[in-house]
Order: C-alpha cells, then structure tokens, then sequence
C-alpha cells in the first residue's frame, strides 16, 4: 500500500519555494493571457514579439527547467495565439516557449554548458520520429504544396516539443513536478470554463465557440473534452490505492472535472470518459492472487466514483447549467436523430422526424434556439419539439466517406497534413473540416508507412501497460506474465492506460494529432517505462 503521508513529505521536499512561486506565475501567466485575449489585445506586435523572446530565452539559459514547467503550465492555451502575422505560422503560447526553450538548449550544448545528457531516442522515439519525414514525402501527392508544407511544419514542431519533454522527464521526482504544473493548467482550464457556463446562463459575454458548449481554453468543446478525460484519468489512477483524508480532496477535484465533461456535451468525450471508468472499475475490483479474485476492499472506491458521476449529473440538472436536454444528447448518439425546438404559423400534425430542417418550410415552421421559445410564443405561433436526423453524424459520415476516396487514390503516401479540408470544405463556423479520426489524419498525412508507425507506437504501449496494470495477463502462454515490483510500477502502468485511451477513443470521432496535450501525453508515457524500471 503506498504510504501517502510519506508521499506529501517527499512532495513538500522536492517542491522548493522556488517552483511554488514559479506554479502560482504559470497559474496567473494562464489567467492573463485568456483575459488579454479575450479583450484582443493578442497577438502580440513585432517589438513585443523581440523583447519578450529576448527576455524568455535569458531565463532559458539560466534555468532551463522554470522554463520547461512554464511551457507545461500553459500547454491546454489552445485557442490563445500569441504571435501570428509578421512571421508565417501562428503560435500558441507553449508553442512560444517550447521553441525559445528548444534554442536555449542547443545554444548551451554547443558551448558544452548543458548541464545533461541529451536524451539518447529509443525506438519507440524513433517511430515518432518517422511521422515527420514521412508526411514531407506525402507533399508529391499535396495538392496545394503550400499549405501541406506549413503543416508539416507545425507536425515537425510538435514532434520537438515531443523530444524536449522526454529530456525534462527522467525519473520520479520530475514526473511529480511536471504533474504539479499540470494540476496548475487544470486549474486554469476548470476557473474559465465554468466562467463560460455561468456567464451563459446569466446572460453574459461566455466567449463560447458554440452556442451553450464550453470550450475554455481550446478551439472546440470536443478539445476541451479530451483535456478533461485526460485529467480524468490522472485522477483516477491515484485512487487505485488506499488514501488518507488529505488526499480526498481529488473526489472535490474529480466532481468538478466530471461536471465540466458533461457540460461540453462532448459524445466522443463521454464515450471516453465511459471506458476510462470502466477500466478502472476493472482494474480496482479485481486482484490476482492464484487466480482472478474480486477486491473486496476497493468496492467503496468504486461506489464513489460512481456516486460522483450521479452527483454530477444532478448538479448540472438541478442547476440548470445546460441549455441543453443531455438525455436527448445521449440518446442521438445511439439512435443518430436529434431532438429540435421549431415554431409554427399553425397547431398541425407534424412527422415525429425530419431529415433535415429544410423541410420545415413546407409545414410553414423554422428551427429555433431553447431562448427564443417565449418570444415566439408570445408572437403567437405554436412551439413543438420533434426529431430530425443528428447533422453532426451525417456530417461525419460524409467526412469519412470522402477521406476514404482520397486515401484510396494515394495509398502509400498520403496527401500530406492540412489539403484534406480542400475537399471537405468547411462547417457551419467557418472552420476547415478535417478528417475527424486521429488514424485517418495519421494516413492521409504521413501515408501507410505513417499509419502503422502510429499504430505500432499506440498498441504497444498500450498491450506493455495492461499486462502489468491488469489482474490477467493476455499472452501468458506464449510470453510469460511480467513481474510488477511495487506499488507505483503499478500505478504508472495503470495510469498509462488510462492516458492512452484517454487521447485515442475521443480522437476516433476527432483529428487531434495537431494538438499539444497529446504530444505531452505521449513523452510522459513513454517516460514512464525508464522511471519504474529504475
């Protein structure tokens, strides 16, 4: 059983003053960029842009780690673009300092004043690695060159951020800091997007991207939603383990992050969510011993976990904080059909389903939003709710119909990152579609060599994870059953679960490869396996 008491003091040991004065910078730096971005005092202009890359790369080379937790602290600042217009790609603020940190080492090796040894790549690396090349070879099949180039580029930036994480996390004591800073981003994603629920249902400025869905920090509420599953799982794995009251503060932490899942109204986000709630009641009701037996003392784990979700879903329900009927939002995604709110010149009999609200022209009523009901009644028309066919399914439908034709012509090397959208156009919001599954994205973008790379990558580490995580053990036959030597080795192969289908299931119905969370998951869980073997 893991000595939590022990823990907190090993905690308040390896966090020095220092790094809690740098946590509560990252934690406001994030507050104040989302403010002064919100009130478009972003990007930054050409002399700022200089001074505060003179001034970060200082830091840099001075202490090359602040820098490092700084650049976690603000890696869910999706849809922040800090410097975008004089130069030719746009960049987030991690973006920023990931390449500033990136020149500060380089500047140090070259005047052997590193103070380590470069991270020498292993070959899970290395297939990571191969995404990049593979995806500029995918550019003779580009059908505009310029824009797959430029997001190549931005695949090959992530894939360096990739590298600079595997560099800064070495062992325990790293990976307890960089989850410090972590918990600090969540913070800062949890504070705006429930200003974003508030502030809708009072009326205010929410600066949602669609109506009533919060998307805090990132482009899209479906973003949001896989930082939250991620954050879900991280949680999660800590309560596999017995706890002392001073950590039952992560059932409060759990409440609230569950909370905001529902409310992005994320489905691909839930089914997320679902499994990664599965697995763990997997994972913490069974044990082995000379068989597979149930764990009598985790049941109350489980019962509360569960009763949290329960509480979430009231505390969304009996607080009025959807605009949106979240069982109509659970049902579409098994059924495909989506329950709308119409007005009518006339009280008729209406089709309980329609594919289309183009349609409704001919019965002489029009879609409306929950808001409007009352002014259109009082303008004397009539409000009914019927069903229509789920637009975002039929859209997916197209989207993945349409990336199949495209692979099909280019097998082999794809068409390079970015020109899909040329053929799948753009949605309601002005946004270009993509191909709305993180393999397909891989395929089109980094070609066949590309998809089995990434499948490669994800399989292993996934298959590597469960067996030592799991109370049975797949393959025993033919490889043998590894041997778990502690506690934590446990926890680590629990947690790598967990993440991995935490960044991969919401992704099947998302293109998230161009994001920053998943690159930090994937150096945090590779890392994983040096630490515990060590």
């Amino acid at each position: 059983m893991v000595n939590f008491e022990n823990l907190f003091k090993n905690i308040k040991n390896i966090l020095k003053r220092e790094l809690v004065i740098l946590w509560i910078f990252s934690v406001l730096l994030g507050l104040a960029l989302i403010v002064l971005g919100n009130k478009s005092k972003l990007p930054l202009q050409e002399g700022d842009f200089v001074f505060l890359s003179l001034l970060t790369l200082l830091i840099a080379l001075y202490r090359p780690r602040w820098v490092f937790f700084v650049f976690v602290g603000l890696v869910p600042l999706e849809n922040i673009i800090l410097v975008s217009g004089f130069i030719p790609l746009q960049l987030r603020p991690y973006q920023f300092v990931g390449a500033i940190l990136a020149a500060a080492l380089i500047i140090l090796w070259f005047f052997k004043k590193l103070k380590f040894e470069l991270l020498r790549p292993n070959w899970i690396d290395w297939l990571i690695f191969s995404l990049a090349p593979l995806s500029f070879l995918a550019l003779v099949n580009a059908p505009d060159k310029n824009v797959s180039l430029k997001q190549n580029t931005v695949l090959l930036s992530f894939i360096i951020l990739y590298y600079l994480t595997r560099n800064f996390v070495r062992n325990k004591k790293d990976l307890l800091k960089i989850a410090f800073f972590f918990a600090g981003s969540w913070l800062v994603v949890m504070t705006y997007g429930f200003y974003q629920v508030f502030a809708d249902k009072f009326g205010k400025n929410s600066f949602e991207v669609m109506f009533g869905r919060p998307n805090s920090t990132f482009a899209e509420p479906d973003w949001l939603g896989i930082f939250l599953c991620f954050a879900l799982a991280a949680l999660l794995s800590v309560n596999l383990f017995e706890v002392s009251p001073r950590i039952k503060i992560i059932y409060i932490f759990l409440f609230f992050n569950i909370t905001l899942l529902i409310l992005t109204l994320s489905r691909s986000a839930w089914i997320g969510g679902a499994i990664i709630l599965l697995f763990f009641s997997f994972f913490s009701l069974f044990k082995k011993k000379e068989k597979v037996v149930l764990n009598n003392g985790k049941i109350w784990t489980v019962i509360i976990i569960f009763t949290i979700v329960f509480l979430s879903l009231i505390a969304v329900r009996a607080g009025k904080l959807s605009k949106f009927d979240l069982s109509d939002r659970a049902r579409s995604t098994a059924t495909n059909e989506q329950k709308i709110t119409i007005a009518c010149e006339k009280n008729i009999d209406l089709p309980k389903i329609v594919a289309n609200i183009d349609e409704l022209t001919k019965f002489n009523c029009r879609h409306i939003n929950l808001e409007e009901i009352y002014f259109y009644k009082s303008q004397g028309k009539f409000v009914f709710e019927i069903y229509r066919k789920d637009p975002n399914v039929m859209t997916r439908s197209t989207i993945y119909r349409k990336s199949w034709e495209i692979i099909r012509e280019h097998p082999i090397l794809g068409v390079g990152f970015g020109t899909i959208t040329q053929n799948l156009g753009i949605d309601e919001r002005g946004a270009g579609l993509n191909e709305s599954n993180i393999f397909l994205q891989v395929w089109t973008g980094s070609g066949i060599l590309g998809l089995v790379a990434f499948i490669i990558l994800i399989g292993y580490l996934f298959i590597y994870a469960f067996r030592r995580a799991s109370p049975v053990c797949p393959l025993n036959k033919i490889i043998g059953c590894p041997i778990v030597k502690s506690d934590f080795e446990k926890t680590l192969n629990v947690f790598v679960v967990l993440v991995i289908l935490a960044l991969i299931v919401p992704n099947l119905f998302n293109a998230g490869l161009l994001m920053g969370l998943l690159w930090l998951g994937l150096a945090v869980v590779v890392s994983t396996q040096k630490i515990y073997s060590h």
